[in-house]
């Protein structure tokens, strides 16, 4: 069933998709910026480490000096994870989950008469701080490290173990860290913003099963952008009123299917359900799920 939200909820709903990405865009850009400035510094020191020929050739190869040099270099790209220049920005980005709680305030005061939010608080902060873990991982620990530390050690190993020039190794590390002219990105860049939009996406998503839960909410507008690679359930959906009671069905068929689960969680039907609000369509969805009487 379509539909359609009232004009006064409608703009705080779009004031939220508006805000949303823009935490993100305005994260992700500084971030990016601020990892590959502090990259950079670490990699200048890296290659006076190298011995070379008179032709600048790399000629570390003939020993195993190069390993131990790769070894610490690699632990000082993932300490920059761990520092204050790089950690700034996460802890302000995270912060900015306060303008998204209150939105969506706003949005169900209006949309669903609701006014008491205090109750919802504990729940509330119990999912804010294992959506707040899983960010922080991700940005500190897990895929940043298979799309940031790893990435530039195989660049710089294949430039020992082939003898390069120091020139063609830095070439080679501006080409791993160039943007791609159309999309101004590139892996480790969307990687980021990918960490950084599930994680607003999630928010929304986690206050918005805190207020389903907590007033036995269960029909759902399933609202927000559609653009040029939304998965097959958003474009589906997108726009209309779906009822709890339907979704068990609904993800069992979407689930069932390679093609129609693209992009989707690979998690049961019966687990997708009981966290559908959070996890909407999948990785990098930007749709909302919203609680309607």
């Amino acid at each position: 069933m379509l539909y359609n939200l009232p004009q006064r909820s409608n703009e705080v709903l779009q004031e939220i998709l508006y805000t949303s990405e823009n935490i993100v865009d305005t994260f992700l850009d500084k971030q990016y910026k601020t990892l590959i400035k502090l990259a950079k510094i670490e990699l200048l020191s890296f290659y006076d480490t190298l011995e070379r020929d008179s032709n600048g050739r790399i000629t570390e190869k003939g020993s195993t000096e190069w390993v131990t040099k790769i070894a610490i270099l690699e632990n000082k790209l993932i300490s920059i994870l761990q520092g204050v220049d790089y950690n700034v920005g996460i802890n302000n980005y995270l912060s900015d989950y306060e303008k998204i709680k209150q939105l969506n305030y706003e949005l169900h005061t209006k949309l669903n008469g609701i006014v008491d939010f205090d109750k919802l608080e504990e729940s509330l902060t119990q999912k804010e701080r294992f959506i707040t873990s899983k960010v922080l991982y991700e940005l500190k620990q897990g895929g940043i490290k298979l799309n940031f530390v790893e990435p530039t050690k195989r660049v710089l190993i294949s430039a020992i173990t082939l003898g390069s020039s120091i020139t063609d190794a830095k070439k080679q590390i501006t080409e791993l860290y160039k943007l791609n002219d159309e999309t101004n990105s590139n892996r480790l860049k969307s990687y980021i913003g990918q960490v950084a939009r599930d994680g607003v996406y999630s928010y929304n998503g986690a206050i918005n099963q805190t207020i389903a839960d907590g007033y036995g909410l269960t029909k759902y507008a399933y609202l927000g952008g559609v653009v040029a690679d939304s998965r097959p359930f958003c474009k589906k959906y997108h726009g209309t009123e779906i009822e709890k009671k339907d979704l068990n069905g609904i993800l069992t068929t979407y689930l069932g299917s390679p093609n129609l689960s693209a992009g989707m969680f690979a998690v049961s039907p019966s687990d997708y359900e009981n966290n559908f609000l959070t996890y909407r369509g999948g990785w990098n969805c930007r749709h909302i799920a919203i609680p309607i009487n």
